[in-house]
C-alpha cells in the first residue's frame, strides 16, 4: 500500500517544548513536521529559558508533565501570570486520569501520553480553534461592554425622563435619573414596573397600538403621570418601538410640563 501524504499546512507554527530530554523534544518535532506542519521548534527546560520564549509569543506550547527543575503546573501558571492565551498541551509518559484531569482544571487545553503521539497534530489544532474562539468571544464582550457604556451615557443624559420597556408587557427594564427624579422612586424601585401604574389608561392603549413593522412606529401626546406622593404632573410624552437582539423594546420619554396645561383628549 502507498504511503499516504501529510496534508499540505501553509500556516507555520511556532511550538515552544518544555522537556529535559532532547530526544524527545526532537521526535515531537518530526511527528508536527510529518504531520505537515511548517514548524518551528525551540526546546526550554528552565523557568529562565522558558520566560525568555514566552516572549517571542509562540503558537502552541508542549509541555512535559513533570522534569526536575520544572513542572506542567509551572508552565500553566507562569502562562496566566502573563496574560496570554497560548494553549498548553501536556505530554508525559506515564500521567494518572485524576492528575490529568487537575492539569485540564488548572488551564491546559489537552494531555497526551508520549506513547500515543499519534494525535497530536489534531490536538494542537484543536487547542489552536479553542484559542480563536476566546479571542473572538472576549472582542464581542469587549464591543458588548462598550456599546453599553455608551448607551448608558447617553441614556443617563437625557433631560426627559426616559423608561426602557418591554414592547409586550409594557414592563421596565431601565430608567435614568430624571426617571428617578420625576416618579420620586429610586431606580430599583422602578424596575419592574408597568406602565399602567403611573399612566393613564387611554394611554397605554395608544402605547399597546405600536407596532415595530409600522412605518413610523411612534407616538407624542400630551398626558399626566403621578409621583410615588400621589402629585399629578403634566408631561409630553414620546414613545418609539425598536427592536433590539430581535427583541422589541419601547422607549418612552416623558417631559415635565410643570405648570403647562395638560392638552384635551387624553
Amino acid at each position: 500500500m502507498p504511503a499516504v501524504a501529510a496534508p499540505s499546512r501553509t500556516t507555520s507554527l511556532r511550538a515552544l517544548i518544555v522537556e529535559d530530554n532532547p530526544l524527545d523534544a526532537e521526535l515531537i518535532a518530526a511527528i508536527l513536521r510529518h504531520a505537515g506542519w511548517p514548524v518551528t521548534a525551540v526546546r526550554v527546560d528552565t523557568r529562565e529559558a522558558f520566560l525568555k520564549e514566552l516572549k517571542e509569543k509562540p503558537d502552541v506550547i508542549l509541555c512535559d508533565y513533570k522534569m526536575p527543575a520544572f513542572s506542567a503546573a509551572d508552565v500553566i501558571d507562569l502562562v496566566k501570570e502573563q496574560g496570554l492565551d497560548t494553549p498548553v498541551i501536556i505530554i508525559s509518559g506515564s500521567i494518572g486520569e485524576e492528575t490529568a484531569v487537575e492539569m485540564i482544571k488548572r488551564g491546559a487545553d489537552d494531555y497526551l501520553l508520549k506513547d500515543r503521539l499519534g494525535r497530536l497534530s489534531a490536538a494542537i489544532e484543536h487547542a489552536l480553534e479553542q484559542q480563536t474562539l476566546r479571542a473572538s468571544a472576549r472582542r464581542s464582550e469587549e464591543e458588548l461592554r462598550q456599546s453599553e457604556f455608551k448607551y448608558r451615557c447617553l441614556f443617563d443624559h437625557l433631560l426627559d425622563a426616559a423608561y426602557l420597556c418591554d414592547a409586550g408587557t409594557l414592563r421596565i427594564i431601565d430608567t435614568n435619573l430624571q426617571g428617578e427624579r420625576l416618579l420620586g422612586l429610586d431606580r430599583a424601585a422602578i424596575l419592574g414596573l408597568r406602565l399602567g401604574q403611573f399612566l393613564p389608561l387611554p394611554v397605554i392603549d395608544r402605547l399597546r397600538a405600536l407596532n415595530p413593522d409600522q412605518e413610523d412606529p411612534a407616538v407624542r401626546l400630551a398626558s399626566e403621570t403621578h409621583d410615588a406622593k400621589g402629585r399629578h404632573i403634566p408631561v409630553q410624552i414620546n414613545a418609539t418601538v425598536l427592536t433590539i437582539h430581535h427583541h422589541p423594546l419601547m422607549l418612552v420619554l416623558l417631559r415635565n410640563l410643570g405648570s403647562q396645561p395638560v392638552a384635551d383628549g387624553i
